[in-house]
């Protein structure tokens, strides 16, 4: 009876993992896949009959973790896809997964509660993608033949265009080798200019090769990344 509830729970828990990881990186998985991913999730109750350390039990638990994800999602993405699993798993079923379960008093209270740990973490994982979606890997080819690279920051307020070439601009704080224009903007209460390069290209991990961009460089310092993207490359993608 006691391994039979211990069954049920952990096939519970696993299912919420898979299915709230899917609905949060919008992949759309198989009911069957979701169920055979859970299945073999069922392996991961064996450590309770293993005499193992730490290490040795961490490494069995990331094992089976990966092949689930595998089993679910493919192997597409798999690195981003099993960061997600195991984040969620330690919102919601950190105690159930990385603690003895043997321990846990009344499993049918934990499944009452489950729930409330669904809103919860699905708040916190909203924020987390958020703050995970608005970072990016930003590569400048200069014309020179030179490579820089950048951590970019997707900005909602920075809407930039050039208004003669209409292209997107985006803002580092480096100043390089280039030959520069001025490029007239406008604030909300003036009107200033900011010199400009037109880059060989950029490539934005996740949006692609672009050809379409102006390199601004202003004097300022950022934190926590040297690159400002421009919010209208968003718009590009969605359109993609």
């Amino acid at each position: 009876m006691y391994i039979e509830k211990l069954l049920i729970l952990n096939f519970i828990i696993d299912y919420i993992l898979i299915d709230f990881t899917s609905n949060v990186l919008k992949i759309n998985i198989q009911f069957y896949r979701k169920i055979l991913s859970c299945l073999f999730g069922e392996i991961s109750i064996l450590y309770i009959f293993i005499d193992s350390n730490n290490l040795e039990l961490l490494i069995f638990k990331l094992f089976i973790g990966i092949i689930m994800i595998l089993i679910g999602f493919g192997r597409n993405n798999l690195i981003k896809n099993v960061i997600y699993f195991y984040v969620f798993s330690f919102l919601l079923g950190g105690t159930l997964y990385y603690f003895k379960i043997e321990n846990l008093i009344k499993y049918e209270f934990i499944l009452l509660i489950i729930p409330l740990f669904m809103n919860i973490y699905k708040h916190l994982a909203y924020n987390l993608k958020n703050l995970i979606t608005t970072r990016y890997k930003v590569t400048i080819y200069l014309n020179n033949g030179h490579i820089l690279y950048f951590n970019g920051f997707m900005d909602t307020g920075n809407n930039l265009i050039d208004p003669i070439t209409n292209k997107k601009i985006i803002i580092i704080n480096k100043n390089v080798e280039e030959n520069y224009i001025l490029v007239p903007y406008k604030t909300i209460d003036n009107s200033s200019l900011i010199k400009c390069f037109k880059p060989k290209k950029v490539y934005i991990d996740g949006l692609g090769e672009r050809k379409d961009i102006l390199v601004g460089v202003i004097n300022k310092k950022f934190i926590g990344f040297n690159c400002l993207l421009n919010n209208h490359l968003l718009e590009d993608k969605e359109k993609w």
